[in-house]
């Protein structure tokens, strides 16, 4: 064993625990990009997105539709959508209020998430950094960049072929039961048709595939520029 080394099995543990946490950052950071007014404006702005059948106009939509993504983002009061009227009609139901002061709690919490997975990550860098694992740390990297893949590819194929059940079971794993079914004349549908969740899905899918990929190769040529210098 090196000076300084960790014992064997602790670096296995730690090189677990990393490859596990890979994922998590890398899917909740795509999933972030994807909570902004660039990808609204990317989304709303293609060919193939419908249009409102019920008499919203493309800017009414974008603007409603970005106020819900404020309201999530920026943890607003849970009665915040309600005092939204259009022409002196609340635009949300009490329901699509409800729910959406569900996905708020769902979101700030992956931002919880997120921060917890970031700063675990440094700390075992650093560990591994400090003790001259730093071969095992390439490893740890490659191996989180391939699970990511292999993992983000399964959900992605699953979406493809078998969309519907995939949508109800992410809603079932976050959401009450029947709180996210609406009517297509309800306000969340008509900013947010099944179309939009299914282009997001493949989307988060693609950034966090690419992230993925990216880390793999990056961890496989630091492992193979190590090696000289260990042997």
């Amino acid at each position: 064993m090196k000076r300084d080394s960790m014992p064997s099995r602790l670096t296995k543990t730690l090189k677990l625990l990393i490859t596990l946490l890979t994922p998590v950052l890398i899917v909740l950071s795509a999933a972030r990009l994807l909570a902004t007014d660039p990808y609204l404006a990317f989304e709303y702005g293609k060919a193939s997105f419908p249009p409102d059948s019920f008499g919203f106009t493309d800017r009414q939509r974008f603007i409603l539709a970005s106020m819900n993504v404020h309201y999530v983002r920026a943890h607003l009061p849970d009665d915040e959508l309600s005092k939204h009227n259009l022409n002196g009609v609340p635009v949300y139901t009490s329901r699509e209020v409800s729910h959406m002061a569900d996905v708020q709690a769902v979101f700030q919490s992956t931002l919880r998430v997120w921060w917890a997975a970031f700063t675990l990550l440094l700390l075992l860098g650093f560990i591994f950094w400090r003790k001259r694992e730093r071969e095992a740390f390439a490893s740890a990297i490659q191996s989180g960049g391939l699970f990511t893949s292999g993992m983000i590819l399964s959900i992605a194929l699953l979406a493809l072929f078998a969309w519907q059940f995939w949508f109800n079971t992410f809603h079932l794993l976050f959401f009450e039961p029947g709180s996210w079914l609406f009517s297509y004349s309800d306000t969340l549908i008509r900013l947010f048709p099944v179309e939009f969740w299914f282009d997001a899905t493949l989307t988060l899918s693609l950034f966090s595939l690419a992230g993925g990929l990216l880390l793999t190769f990056l961890g496989g040529r630091w492992r193979k520029a190590l090696k000289p210098l260990q042997g």
